[in-house]
Parts: C-alpha cells; structure tokens; sequence
C-alpha cells in the first residue's frame, strides 16, 4: 500500500475553519455529502450546480453552521459558466482557499464502447474533462490570492491505468483517465502556487453510482476531507479513503 494521508502529515481537523471552498456538483450526490462535512468543519462554502431548489434546499439545512454556505445555480458545461462562478467568488471572497471539481456524468453503462450511442464520449468528456480546466483556468487569480490555494478534482479508479482494462463504461473511463492526465499537467504546472490532486470516491450509491455500489456518500466526503487536510505541499497525486493510490 502506497502511504497514507496520515503518513504525508494532515493538518487539524480545525484548519478547515474559516476556509473558502467552492464546490460544483454540490446539490446532490456526493458532492452535497462533501458541503456538509466542509460546513460541520467551520468552512466558508460556495456550492453550485445545475438543480436551482436542490441548492436552496441545501442552503436551508446548513444555515446554522457552523460554518457558512451560499449558492450558486449553473450548469458547468455553459460557455458562460467559468465566469459566472469567478464572479460569485469575486463577490463572495475576491479569493479562494480550495475548488472540489465534483461534477461529473456517467451517460451510458454498455460493456462495449461500441455500444455507447453516439456522442456519449463527446458529451462525458465536456462534463468530466473540459469543463474542469475551463473553471480551474477562470479560478486561477482567485486561487492565486488564495491561502494554501489547493484544487481537488473528483475523479475515479475506473479511470486508472489498471481501471482501463476492466470492461463497460468506456467513455466515463476514458475521461476519468484523462482527467487524471489533467491533475499531473496542473499540478507540475502549478507546483509552488496551487496544490492539484485527484480524489477517488469509490464506486458509491449515487444517482451516477447506482443502487448496487457498496460504498457511501459519507465515506466519499470523508475521503475529501483527508485530502482537503493534506499539507499544500503534497500535489499531482490520487487518494481513495485517506490512502495514496496509483495513477
């Protein structure tokens, strides 16, 4: 086994307290899961996501803290997108302590890609894969001004070198893979500003996950918030559960 988060050093618990957090695909899911850990450990938390009354649902449940949420209602794949959350963290904050890049789709589950109806590759790998590097590229002066600045793209095993040989799901593995590819480039690239790394949530029941996976929700936000906890120093690597897994 690769070393754990433990082994790598993880901050207290409280330096969560106060920290300004974006989070996309936060109203649902795990994402929704990781805002309610990030609020319970006294973060500053801007969720956003497509469902406009699921996000103000989720501002109702953690208006008392003891952290503090707003929200924001945006599809991430709008061209428009990147802007208007840089601009809702501009006025929330003018800077940004650490992005969770959570949103993300699984279109088609057949065990051949052959199989996939067309333009299931297109459209995963807009929501999976382009769509994070356009944010992270609007969030970077926010990032920049940030404390400790840090980006976690939510991304999954199915997209590992070892995940690319099991079947099905080929076109959410492909873009698991080369959002993986994306965490190394920004992290080299970002080596000394921003720490980039890549989160595994496991195969969790989720809308996406479906009802047959054994994980949780909580166990993913758990998994968040080891890494959310690392030192800045640790960059371009992929956790699962607090442990250091292969690329």
């Amino acid at each position: 086994m690769t070393p754990s988060a433990a082994g790598v050093g993880v901050q207290d618990p409280g330096a969560m307290s106060g920290r300004r957090v974006l989070v996309t695909g936060g109203s649902r899911g795990v994402g929704r899961a990781i805002v309610h850990r990030l609020v319970e450990a006294g973060a500053d938390v801007l969720a956003t996501g497509r469902d406009a009354p699921l996000l103000a649902e989720l501002a109702e449940e953690l208006g008392g803290g003891p952290g503090s949420i707003g929200v924001v209602a945006a599809d991430i794949t709008e061209d428009r997108a990147p802007a208007v959350l840089s601009g809702a963290v501009a006025r929330r904050w003018g800077a940004l302590d650490a992005l969770v890049s959570n949103a993300g789709v699984m279109l088609a589950r057949a065990e051949r890609f052959e199989d996939e109806p067309d333009g299931t590759l297109e459209e995963t790998v807009a929501v999976n894969l382009v769509a994070p590097h356009r944010l992270v590229v609007a969030l970077l002066p926010a990032l920049r001004a940030g404390a400790e600045p840090r980006i976690v793209h939510v991304s999954s095993g199915a997209g590992t070198r070892e995940g690319m040989a099991e079947p099905g799901i080929g076109s959410y593995r492909v873009s698991k893979y080369a959002l993986n590819g994306l965490v190394l480039m920004q992290a080299a690239q970002l080596r000394g500003e921003v720490a980039v790394n890549a989160l595994d949530p496991g195969w969790v029941r989720t809308g996406l996950g479906g009802d047959q996976a054994p994980g949780t929700v909580a166990e993913s936000a758990a998994g968040a918030m080891a890494l959310l906890g690392l030192p800045a120093t640790v960059t371009g690597r992929i956790f699962k559960d607090g442990e250091e897994i292969s690329f």
